[in-house]
């Protein structure tokens, strides 16, 4: 019986960990929600992303001298783009 209850409630936070993930609030029920308001979470979760992949090209080309000019040059403008459509976003959202 112990058994069973610690493996629902490993279940049940996984679950809830999951909605989390995909809707980054913590709920039972993965609810529709503003359609706005995800809008706006994934575009910074995108953000994020492409920040992370400009600190990594900044260390690999501390690490092994590779020039990553181009790259970073190109997620510089992905992310002012991204910001531009979180700016519009937010004022949608107001």
């Amino acid at each position: 019986m112990r058994k069973l209850v610690v493996l629902v409630l490993v279940a049940l936070a996984l679950w809830i960990g999951v909605n989390y993930l995909r809707t980054g609030r913590l709920s039972l029920v993965p609810g529709a929600g503003d359609p706005e308001a995800q809008r706006l979470h994934d575009l910074e979760a995108e953000l994020a992303a492409v920040q992370a992949q400009i600190d990594q090209a900044g260390r690999s080309a501390g690490l092994t001298g590779i020039d990553t000019t181009a790259d970073v040059a190109a997620l510089t403008a992905k992310k002012a783009q991204i910001e531009k459509e979180i700016a519009a976003a937010r004022g949608r959202a107001r």
